[in-house]
């Protein structure tokens, strides 16, 4: 075949209609296809974008409530500590009364004990005496 036969059937394909209105149609809408996915990937990375910043948004407010949160249980706990220590030094006070206080009652009971063997004593020479002034 010639250069001429070629030419007239590249002709006749492209130029007679379907197939060269098909190719220039997909060249033509190659680009606007192009924009839509560049306009459909925008809206859904604008999408994806509000919905992460509402997230962070939330999570900020969160972090806000539980940082308040801390630091009162960071106060309560300090209080708590504080009267750990005072408790304490009462605890420490009061048991150096108490053995004061013990040794008051040991002292006392020993007194007694005295008091009790010269009651007993005296009770026994009261009895010597009564018995011995009796004279039958």
């Amino acid at each position: 075949m010639s250069e001429n036969v070629w030419i007239a059937i590249i002709a006749a394909v492209l130029g007679g209609g379907g197939l060269g209105a098909a190719i220039v149609n997909a060249l033509a809408n190659r680009k606007k296809i192009q924009a839509d996915c560049v306009a459909t990937l925008s809206s859904a990375y604008e999408t994806r974008l509000n919905a992460l910043n509402k997230r962070a948004d939330d999570l900020a407010t969160k972090v806000d409530v539980l940082e308040a949160q801390v630091s009162g249980l960071r106060s309560a706990l300090s209080d708590r500590e504080a009267m750990i220590v005072n408790l304490q030094q009462e605890n420490v006070d009061l048991q150096a009364q108490v053995d004061k206080l013990s040794k008051v009652v040991n002292n006392k009971d020993r007194r007694i004990r005295e008091l009790e063997k010269q009651v007993k004593e005296l009770t026994e020479r009261l009895d010597a005496m009564n018995g011995n002034g009796d004279g039958d």
